[in-house]
């Protein structure tokens, strides 16, 4: 079984530390969620698995040949289709041919309720849609694409509990076919309720939690919300 590792990895920016010793792994065929405050090192931790950013020490293992990544941040020209947007992604994100028809096939078997919503949005103009409905097209677009790992920073912000719902029964369609997913979120109880195991950033370390009540417990708090805060006060 293919693995991420980072292993004991240290980065920091000028006079701000943000990984001491931090290790973590995300296997083959699940979805590992990865928590943290604003400025707490997700984005920047992503951007080092793709190497836009270099450790200071600690390394990497990264077996994985086809990796894809969703950033925060979408801003799709706003007089393209969702569907030229669409093909622009895969003609520089897959290497092989990817079509309408390979989407609606992996839908049809993942989450068949947004099939039809997929449908009436290939042909809307990006300036017509919504940040959520640009969001959570991109994102079940996105996992369309053959690969072995996904990177997903956020891909359930400004998206309605609908949508949510359905992003994440792709993703563990994906899951479940193979992949491996790291996925990012500030939402606690989506990624303690749909993650096989998550990783909180606190003290410039990943910790490990298997499941919800175990972070409550270790953060010494009632509430996922409240276990969120008291760990984010440790950085």
């Amino acid at each position: 079984m293919n693995a991420l590792q980072a292993h004991c990895i240290d980065f920091n920016y000028p006079g701000m530390p943000l990984f001491n010793q931090a290790s973590l792994r995300v296997d083959s065929g699940s979805i590992v969620g990865l928590l943290g405050p604003n400025g707490a090192g997700k984005t920047t931790f992503f951007d080092i698995i793709c190497g836009l950013k270099h450790l200071n020490g600690g390394r990497i293992i990264n077996p994985f040949t086809q990796q894809l990544y969703l950033s925060q941040t979408l801003m799709p020209p706003p007089a393209l289709r969702m569907s030229d947007i669409f093909k622009m992604t895969t003609l520089l994100c897959s290497p092989a041919p990817v079509n309408k028809h390979h989407v609606q096939e992996k839908l049809a078997r993942w989450s068949p309720r947004i099939l039809k919503r997929y449908n009436e949005i290939w042909n809307k103009k990006s300036s017509l849609c919504s940040y959520g409905e640009k969001r959570w097209f991109f994102t079940v677009s996105l996992l369309s694409i053959t690969a072995d790992f996904y990177i997903l920073d956020e891909p359930t912000a400004g998206v309605d509990p609908e949508f949510r719902f359905y992003i994440w029964q792709c993703l563990r369609g994906a899951a479940q076919e193979g992949a491996a997913i790291l996925v990012s979120s500030h939402n606690v109880d989506e990624i303690s309720e749909n993650c096989q195991g998550f990783y909180m950033i606190s003290q410039y370390k990943f910790i490990h939690f298997e499941q919800g009540e175990a972070f409550k417990h270790y953060f010494q708090a009632t509430t996922l919300d409240q276990a969120f805060i008291n760990a984010a006060a440790g950085n």
